[in-house]
């Protein structure tokens, strides 16, 4: 009994974390956004109609993060906007930012534990692997994969 309490309490704290962040982002309709959403400046973040974003994903907004209509992300996937200036040293590394945008284009699938990382945009229509690194901007209508991810195929259309 105890347990089914707690289990139902921290449901319902879950759900209104995230409509706390939900509220201070740019949503669209018809958004779904599962439990365990890391969000850090969520008012860099501008999220498209038809949206599914799954559990435990992080979006990182120093810079704005645009994903785009009818795109996915599946659980555990990353967006990450700052980098730390890698010609500074020590402590100085540690508080000198440099802040980009990333752009999620429209009907996009993000895979399982896919990572993002600052400056990128991914063109319409394109699937990302689970696991894949995403370093540089990848085309529309490709399927992309690996460790930095590299455009392999063409997504197949309806």
């Amino acid at each position: 009994m105890f347990t089914k309490v707690i289990f139902k309490l921290s449901t319902w704290v879950e759900k209104y974390r995230i409509a706390h962040l939900c509220s201070k982002m740019t949503i669209g309709k018809c958004v779904s956004i599962k439990s365990g959403l890391q969000v850090s400046r969520p008012r860099n973040i501008i999220i498209h109609d038809n949206v599914s974003i799954h559990s435990n994903c992080t979006l990182q907004a120093h810079a704005q993060i645009s994903i785009g209509q009818n795109s996915m992300l599946a659980a555990n996937c990353t967006i990450v906007t700052a980098n730390h200036d890698i010609k500074k040293r020590g402590i100085e590394a540690m508080h000198t930012i440099e802040r980009t945008e990333v752009v999620i284009g429209e009907g996009c699938w993000l895979g399982v534990n896919v990572t993002v990382l600052p400056g990128v945009t991914i063109g319409d229509n394109s699937v990302i692997a689970a696991g894949s690194l995403v370093t540089r901007d990848m085309p529309a209508s490709m399927i992309c994969m690996g460790v930095p991810a590299t455009p392999v195929r063409e997504r197949p259309s309806e």
